[in-house]
C-alpha cells in the first residue's frame, strides 16, 4: 500500500531538482550573456582606440605638410630663421592651448566614451 506522504516527498523532490537545473541554467545563461557582453564591450574600445591612433598619426603626416608649406611660404616675404621661429612659435601656442584645455577637450570625452561603453548594458538590452 502507498503513503500519499511519499508520493509528495517524491514530488518536492523533483521539484527541487528541476528548480536546482533551472537556476543552473539561469547561471550558466548570466554567465555567457556577460562573456558576450564583454566581448562586444572590449571589440568597441579596441576598435575606438585604433581608429584614433590611425586618425592621430594621419593629421600628424597632414600637419607636417602645412607646416612645410606654410614655412615655405612665409620664407617668401621673410626670412629662413624668422618664418621657423614663427612657425615654431605658433606650435608651441597649440601645445600650451592644448594643455590648458586638456579637460574639456581630451579628459571629458574619454570619460564619457568609457561611461557610455560601461554603463549603458541596460540600453543594449532594450534595442534586441
Amino acid at each position: 500500500m502507498l503513503n500519499p506522504y511519499d508520493q509528495t516527498q517524491n514530488s518536492s523532490g523533483s521539484k527541487f531538482q528541476a528548480m536546482k537545473s533551472s537556476l543552473k541554467r539561469l547561471i550558466s545563461l548570466y554567465i555567457e550573456n556577460a562573456k558576450l557582453t564583454a566581448a562586444e564591450k572590449l571589440t568597441l574600445l579596441i576598435s575606438a582606440a585604433v581608429m584614433f591612433i590611425t586618425i592621430f598619426i594621419l593629421t600628424n603626416i597632414a600637419m607636417i605638410f602645412v607646416a612645410i608649406a606654410l614655412l615655405q611660404l612665409l620664407e617668401l616675404a621673410l626670412s629662413p630663421v624668422a618664418s621657423a621661429a614663427i612657425m615654431g612659435g605658433f606650435f608651441l601656442l597649440l601645445v600650451a592651448l592644448v594643455f590648458l584645455l586638456r579637460k574639456p577637450l581630451i579628459i571629458n570625452p574619454i570619460a564619457r566614451f568609457m561611461s557610455k561603453l560601461i554603463m549603458d548594458i541596460g540600453k543594449d538590452r532594450l534595442k534586441d
